[in-house]
């Protein structure tokens, strides 16, 4: 599996609004999720926390998704919602299986050299 098959995941799991965002940005957030997916602390967290650290992700993400490239209230509503839909989109395939989960650690380990 390679990241351009999660993309692929990712893109068929959102609503509507990816047309809107286009691809290239789906693909981008989707790459910045991977990188601070928090694999270890999901691996000891228990399913009903999820959505919180999760959300925090999202959080963060916008944050410096506004600070980079400058967005309007309308963008960033746009972007919110967006990545709320990636980062579940990215938990419901790495709660798959556990190749799924290794791949992903994979991923974070080459993104970090």
């Amino acid at each position: 599996m390679s990241l351009e098959d999660l993309d692929a995941y990712v893109w068929s799991q959102l609503s509507p609004r990816r047309y809107a965002a286009g691809r290239p940005l789906v693909a981008r957030l989707t790459k910045r999720v991977v990188r601070k997916f928090p694999h270890l602390v999901m691996s000891q967290t228990r399913p009903e926390s999820y959505d919180m650290v999760m959300h925090e992700i999202a959080r963060s993400i916008e944050r410096s998704e506004r600070q980079n490239y400058g967005m309007g209230i309308i963008l960033t509503l746009v972007l919110s919602a967006l990545l709320s839909e990636i980062v579940k989109a990215v938990l419901r395939w790495w709660l798959q299986s556990a190749s799924h989960r290794a791949v992903m650690l994979g991923w974070q380990t080459e993104m970090r050299r």
